[in-house]
């Protein structure tokens, strides 16, 4: 199997943690998160406004904790996250929505966030349908909660680049 199919086949290449957010976008949805926190490991769910995220919402991602280690419900999916992937894949299960290596890694990612109550971010490159070609990409996944202590929810900021 070649480079190129291997890659196209799991939409995802080159992909690596990274200590803090960097791109613009994805940094105000990192400081928004921050800020609500309050000196807790996390904020509530209440404490997250769609409407104080004015100009960021189209980079939001929100995940519902279903079952941790395994199921990830897709809540919510932001329209510039939507022209990049090239569907809306709200109600679905974070897992079915990519092959099998991709699927095996979010679920990896989100059970991190959940069991370290502590946000990831991860930089790469990923596949963009319109172009058929990799473009980098960026995202933060951040832990939210219901009562305080169990991570319920993932909000998770994302930028991908649709530059040559």
């Amino acid at each position: 199997m070649s480079g190129a199919s291997k890659f196209q086949s799991d939409g995802i290449r080159d992909a690596n943690d990274i200590a803090a957010p960097i791109d613009p976008i994805v940094v105000r949805i990192f400081a928004y998160w921050d800020g609500k926190r309050a000196g807790r490991p996390m904020p509530l769910r209440a404490d997250i406004d769609p409407t104080e995220l004015r100009g960021l919402v189209n980079n939001v991602m929100i995940y519902d904790v279903v079952e941790p280690g395994r199921l990830y419900r897709i809540r919510l999916v932001g329209q510039a996250i939507v022209d990049f992937v090239g569907v809306n894949n709200a109600g679905k299960w974070a897992h079915e929505t990519l092959p099998p290596g991709a699927a095996e890694r979010m679920v990896e990612i989100l059970t991190s966030v959940v069991t370290k109550r502590a946000p990831r971010c991860r930089a790469g490159f990923a596949y963009w349908h319109l172009a058929k070609a990799y473009r980098r990409f960026e995202a933060c996944f951040l832990p939210l909660s219901t009562d305080g202590e169990t991570v319920d929810k993932i909000l998770s900021g994302h930028m991908f680049s649709t530059d040559g």
